[in-house]
């Protein structure tokens, strides 16, 4: 797909070709990671092997600069856990297992034992984000259930069922951004696109792992839930705050919530009626991708806020994770165009 490559242009660039520093992917952190598992996944459906080695030549790159790990810097691991599986390279589980234990015995928890959301710029203390269960669940449960880690199988199935416990509103299913068991609240309750596909991108990856049972159910049921209300919300895209339409559309957000439910349908976990909305709001964000490569329409990186007016005023500017996004839901789209969902 010739849009594919254009997003791989700006991705796997040089770094003093980069329009500016958030499309740097010379750094170790949450937005590379989403870009290394996007690679990954289009290595998987090419089989091309540029693309198994470029991942390879960054991770041996980043082993000379080193990195401080935070909940973001997890990301990353996932991509190189997969790269484990395909390699049999003892090194990278070896380093997959420093992360899985960083998190499973020094990361700062929260009350009932949830991973505290820490970033480079902040402790976050007492607090849950809905980043949590993409930046490092996903990675821990894979680690988990694919690699025989009983810990992280155990761990990763808590730090589930407590962030769907905290972060996803009854009424609807959709995720609250984040919250403090300092405050004990939600902070501004808001369902803001970026968080909600968090969960909708982890859950649907997870199924494709998890076994069956009541854990699973859980899961899948919450997913279900969340996806039902996004479809209701979809307004060829989704706005940046999902239930409040006078916020922009935003493009990152909408492309990993169209991810995440084109899987669900692809799967047969969601009904194929959805099909029609999903491929018009897929055509929708591919009509953002400019001429070079580069992702329009996609906010800024964001706080848990305390106001629902801080998400709407966030500014509009290309980034790192709006292309490695993109790049997803690109991929998506081909399996779809493969298995002939799409029209």
């Amino acid at each position: 797909m010739q849009e594919c490559e254009k997003i791989l242009g700006q991705i796997m660039r040089e770094k003093e070709g980069a329009q500016n520093q958030l499309l740097d992917m010379d750094i170790w952190d949450w937005s590379q990671g989403v870009a290394l598992y996007g690679i990954w996944k289009y290595y998987e459906q090419t089989g091309e092997q540029r693309l198994l080695d470029w991942l390879e030549r960054w991770f041996e790159k980043q082993k000379g600069i080193g990195h401080r790990e935070t909940i973001n810097t997890m990301a990353p691991y996932l991509t190189l856990l997969l790269l484990y599986e395909a390699t049999g390279r003892a090194d990278y589980l070896e380093d997959c297992r420093k992360a899985a234990k960083w998190l499973l015995e020094e990361l700062p928890r929260t009350e009932l034992g949830g991973f505290t959301h820490l970033t480079m710029d902040s402790e976050n203390r007492q607090q849950l984000w809905a980043d949590t269960v993409f930046m490092a669940v996903l990675f821990l449960a894979r680690l988990g259930f694919i690699c025989g880690e009983e810990r992280c199988r155990q761990e990763a199935q808590r730090q589930f069922l407590l962030h769907i416990a905290y972060l996803s509103d009854r009424s609807s299913g959709l995720w609250y951004h984040g919250w403090s068991f300092e405050r004990m609240d939600n902070f501004a309750k808001a369902r803001w696109a970026r968080g909600n596909y968090w969960f909708t991108i982890a859950a649907a990856e997870a199924l494709d792992f998890l076994p069956e049972g009541w854990v699973r159910e859980w899961i899948e049921g919450a997913w279900k839930q969340q996806a039902r209300s996004l479809l209701r919300l979809q307004d060829g895209l989704w706005h940046t705050l999902l239930d409040h339409p006078d916020s922009y559309l935003e493009v990152s957000g909408s492309c990993g919530i169209l991810y995440g439910l084109m899987k669900g349908v692809r799967k047969g976990y969601l009904p194929a009626a959805c099909a029609p909305a999903l491929e018009e709001g897929a055509k929708l964000a591919f009509s953002h991708i400019g001429e070079d490569g580069v992702v329009t329409g996609v906010s800024y990186g964001t706080v848990v806020a305390k106001d629902l007016e801080y998400y709407k005023k966030v500014r509009l500017i290309p980034t790192g994770y709006g292309q490695n996004l993109m790049l997803l839901l690109l991929v998506e789209a081909k399996n779809w165009e493969r298995e002939g969902l799409w029209k």
